[in-house]
């Protein structure tokens, strides 16, 4: 009897080394596991829905979109679309539809100048860059007929405001306070004669100076500074007059043209033309002169050319 019941006990004890054995292993090939997917246990939630995505990106592409805001007219780096350890943050699309939407992939966006500003989390399409081969800078936003213009707040301080893209049209009117051209008995050169006639050409009349203007890039809503600047386009036959106005400091206001896609904009009528200027009187101490002007061009409206 005590001989058979040794033989149960031995036998009964054969399975333990088995068992760690087999503990052992599983131990080893989930801590593998984990090691290989950053501690993720196959039964967790996270794992499982890695392959549920992995599975619903079956015949999809990643489409990248802004890791972070681009400014207006930045050309588009790697550090727009990849993080600092190379992730991109894309979109996963189907390819067909994602062409039917415009949506571009990398190869596409990189080197590309956007024409407003991106916010970040967002896809690209054409409509976010200007024309392939753009210069990163708001010059490349320019129209065709017209040339670009900064003003500061200080001189054409109604500009505030308006966004980018925004349409308008300037009016200026000579100062009816503005003192003499030179003191008494004081030399008049012949630029400050310029000046005169210039003055005087201006003062008969409220001028439309610009028609058809566009803001490029806008002025800080913020009143920060009278010599916030802004940026616009103008049709170049109408920049000497602007210019002109600027020059003799004269108020600038601006009239905003409506945006509403459901409103006509009709052209500013046409104000009485300045009567031509033949001479000026110049007081020189006791003598009083009077110069003939070269004759010059009549005097034009600006039209609504460029809009």
């Amino acid at each position: 009897m005590p001989q058979n019941q040794s033989r149960r006990r031995t036998s009964g004890t054969k399975w333990i080394p088995v068992a760690v054995l087999v503990v052992v292993v599983a131990g080893a090939a989930l801590g593998t596991y984990a090691l290989l997917n950053d501690g993720r246990m196959p039964w967790s939630a996270e794992t499982r829905a890695q392959a549920q995505a992995s599975e619903d990106r079956q015949g999809k592409r990643a489409y990248p979109r802004a890791l972070r805001s681009i400014p207006a007219f930045t050309a588009v780096t790697h550090t727009d679309l990849f993080d600092a350890k190379g992730e991109p943050l894309v979109s996963w699309l189907d390819p067909e539809r994602a062409k039917e939407s415009g949506i571009l992939d990398a190869k596409e966006v990189l080197g590309r100048v956007t024409k407003a500003p991106k916010n970040s989390g967002y896809v690209f399409t054409e409509s976010d860059f200007l024309p392939k081969g753009s210069p990163a800078s708001p010059t490349a936003a320019i129209p065709d007929g017209m040339v670009g213009v900064q003003v500061t707040a200080s001189q054409v301080p109604s500009l505030r405001g308006l966004k980018a893209n925004d349409r308008f049209a300037l009016v200026a009117a000579a100062d009816p306070y503005a003192g003499a051209v030179a003191p008494r008995g004081t030399p008049v050169p012949a630029d400050v004669q310029r000046l005169a006639h210039e003055q005087k050409k201006f003062g008969g009349v409220t001028r439309r100076l610009v028609e058809g203007g566009i803001v490029i890039v806008p002025m800080p809503d913020a009143k920060s500074s009278s010599k916030d600047p802004a940026f616009v386009a103008v049709p170049i036959d109408q920049h000497a007059d602007l210019l002109s106005a600027l020059n003799n400091g004269l108020e600038i206001t601006v009239l905003a043209e409506s945006r509403n896609p459901n409103a006509t904009v009709e052209r500013l009528p046409d104000p009485a033309p300045p009567v031509p200027i033949e001479t000026i009187t110049i007081q020189n101490g006791e003598k009083k002169e009077t110069i003939v002007l070269p004759p010059s061009a009549p005097a034009t409206i600006p039209g609504g050319a460029g809009r």
